[in-house]
């Protein structure tokens, strides 16, 4: 039971420094700084950034990447180790993990050579959300055993709303990595707030705004109904506070292009896709493969 809630923790520890590591990711966005480090795995030719903010901010990105590469591979190990044989999947859900954050790592330092090619920064935050997916999982799977929370239809609904959540994650990005939402500066419509404007870049924001009014419909329809489940109602109340602010600093973002607002729209719409999957996942039931014998021969002796 030591090594069970020792490995739980652990999860949680590991996909709280993945989170980390995407808020940062967007910093370094935000701040300019991707190229503040243009060498990898090196900064500027030495182990540790100089005295550069831009360096600095780039090298901190790295540093917690590298301390989530490394808590990455203890989980990995520590799942094979305790879950092999009682639950399976967690060590699954870890192995997928360890292998993407792999890629990630290699991925990060193709992103630094071709200096920000715009695509493989979209990319490497599509595998970070992945990664970040996948240790999410691996400390859900790894709680006590459950029947899982509500009904199936909303099982289906909470992996619909899942998988869109994820992927209103790209649209945004490619908006950014575009550089579409620079063309923009008004809100909830590019024509000036209120007037549909698909001319030129504007296409790309106004296809990205109404992608979130449509999923973020789907959302607030499938968290608002996930409430009254017990089981689900902390989650689900969270994942729709968290993501109205997304939706005010987004607001605020496209208005008054602001650091404050720009710094905060990564690290928020990346909470939205981990409390959206933890409310899907705990609708799923676990149970301990080790515990089956048991049990069946306990109901034999009682029939």
């Amino acid at each position: 039971m030591v090594a069970i809630t020792w490995f739980r923790r652990l999860a949680v520890v590991t996909a709280i420094f993945a989170y980390l590591q995407i808020a940062l990711g967007g910093v370094v966005r935000v701040s300019g700084s991707g190229l503040g480090c243009p060498d990898w795995p090196l900064c500027h030719g030495q182990p540790y950034p100089p005295a550069n903010l831009h360096s600095i901010i780039e090298y901190s990105h790295r540093a917690v990447g590298s301390v989530t590469e490394l808590l990455i591979l203890v989980t990995f190990l520590a799942a094979w180790a305790i879950w092999r044989t009682r639950r399976p999947a967690v060590a699954w859900l870890a192995t997928g993990a360890f292998v993407a954050g792999l890629s990630e790592a290699l991925l990060g330092a193709d992103v630094v050579a071709n200096e920000l090619a715009s695509w493989l920064v979209l990319a490497h935050l599509a595998l970070a959300m992945v990664i970040l997916g996948f240790l999410v999982a691996t400390a859900v799977a790894s709680m006590p055993a459950t029947h899982g929370a509500g009904e199936p239809a909303l099982r289906r609904l909470m992996a619909v709303a899942a998988g869109a959540t994820y992927l209103l994650l790209l649209t945004g990005s490619t908006v950014v990595a575009s550089g579409a939402d620079a063309a923009c500066r008004s809100w909830p419509l590019c024509g000036s707030g209120f007037t549909p404007d698909f001319t030129g870049f504007n296409a790309f924001t106004m296809l990205h705004r109404g992608s979130v009014l449509v999923v973020g419909a789907l959302l607030v329809f499938v968290l608002v109904r996930a409430t009254r489940t017990p089981g689900l109602r902390a989650t689900s109340i969270a994942t729709l506070v968290i993501f109205a602010l997304q939706v005010a600093v987004g607001a605020g973002a496209a208005v008054t292009d602001a650091a404050f607002f720009n710094g905060f729209p990564v690290a928020l719409a990346t909470l939205v896709w981990a409390g959206v999957l933890t409310a899907a996942l705990l609708t799923l039931p676990l149970a301990d493969h080790e515990a089956e014998p048991s049990r069946i021969v306990v109901e034999g002796r009682s029939a």
